[in-house]
């Protein structure tokens, strides 16, 4: 009996999670040109001098994670700074441009 239990739940977690929908994510990579704090912890407000078609250039972009907002917000400020690319991750077709995940570039 042990050793039939074993297969099925294997197929039962499989199919479980071919039954998840994807999380695609579009990178947008750019510079900062307006970093608004005014709303932390909660949320950062930002916008880049690149966009897509949900996101446009300028259109207002936000950061919703409490947890990792003060340090976020430092390494944004120190890119807008040092004039520094930034890689900023949005769900894919995201029109609340809310970002997932945010990296600093090395380049110019």
């Amino acid at each position: 009996m042990k050793n039939r239990i074993l297969p099925l739940a294997v197929a039962l977690a499989i199919g479980v999670m071919h039954t998840l929908p994807a999380q695609a994510l579009q990178a947008l990579t750019g510079h900062i040109v307006v970093l608004e704090s005014t709303y932390m912890p909660g949320s950062i407000s930002l916008q880049l001098d690149v966009g897509n078609a949900a996101c446009p250039a300028g259109k207002w972009l936000r950061w919703t994670a409490a947890a990792s907002a003060e340090a976020t917000y430092s390494t944004m400020l120190a890119a807008l700074l040092a004039n520094k690319k930034v890689n900023f991750y949005i769900d894919d077709n995201d029109t609340s441009c809310t970002g997932r995940f945010f990296h600093i570039v090395n380049q110019n």
